[in-house]
């Protein structure tokens, strides 16, 4: 099965399109989308109703989208943050709003656990990135792949070895033979806020029959999504990360 695995789309429609645009011509069977549907991006319902749209399509909660349910406060967020989760509740419908509170926050799947955080405490919303959050997360599961996002980060973590992917060729992709039996956690990056110093989108495919899984890299208008943040009035500095990548 051809799993193409995505997260933090963060209210951006033009890179949401062009991820679903590229892999749709990689015989995906599956998607799973790990969180982080709104937040920072001015598209939030468009997002939610791509998404939701879609077809054999699995989805998680991300920390954003609870936030706007006033599940867990804005005010511990960054001020930039707080602005756009504030900004995006009064642009949600009633339905939006049931379809996020629906989401649940981990998936198991054959030998395969999806979280949009960690699977130790989903809703503490800790990030993945120094060994002693790794240990409890391989801790907290028996599944070889755990798959996640939130750091906006492409990352492979065994217990030994910790390997941030990066791609530098266009369009941007790269491969991993995973068929050695060592249990990993993987980090899919961000589709609509990349923080790897690479502005374009990320998301991977995972081949759960041939243990193949292939990070891509997708270029979309970030010309076009900044001028529409400026429109909405959220912060400038979500505008600049954009083209940053970070």
């Amino acid at each position: 099965m051809r799993l193409m695995i995505f997260s933090d789309i963060h209210g951006n429609l033009e890179a949401l399109q062009s991820v679903l645009n590229d892999a749709a011509g990689r015989n995906v069977d599956r998607k799973i989308c790990l969180g982080d549907l709104v937040g920072y991006g001015p598209y939030p319902q468009e997002c939610i109703n791509l998404v939701r749209g879609l077809k054999k399509c699995r989805v998680l909660a991300g920390n954003h989208d609870v936030a706007v349910l006033w599940e867990t406060s804005p005010y511990g967020m960054s001020s930039a943050a707080r602005e756009a989760v504030l900004w995006t509740m009064d642009q949600l419908s009633d339905a939006d709003k049931e379809y996020l509170a629906a989401l649940p926050d981990r998936l198991d799947l054959a030998d395969m656990t999806f979280v949009h955080a960690n699977p130790y405490n989903p809703g503490g919303w800790r990030y993945v990135l120094d060994r002693k959050h790794a240990l409890r997360s391989f801790a907290a599961t028996k599944c070889r792949c755990l798959f996640i996002g939130h750091s906006h980060r492409p990352i492979i973590i065994t217990k030994k070895h910790w390997l941030t992917v990066t791609l530098q060729t266009v369009p941007g992709s790269i491969r991993f033979n995973l068929d050695d039996g060592k249990r990993r956690i993987i980090n899919c990056g961000s589709v609509g806020q990349p923080r790897d110093r690479d502005p374009r989108s990320c998301y991977l495919i995972f081949d759960s029959r041939t243990r193949q899984l292939e990070f891509y890299r997708v270029a979309y208008d970030v010309e076009k999504t900044a001028r529409a943040i400026g429109a909405a009035g959220l912060p400038v500095s979500l505008q600049k990360r954009l083209f940053k990548g970070f």
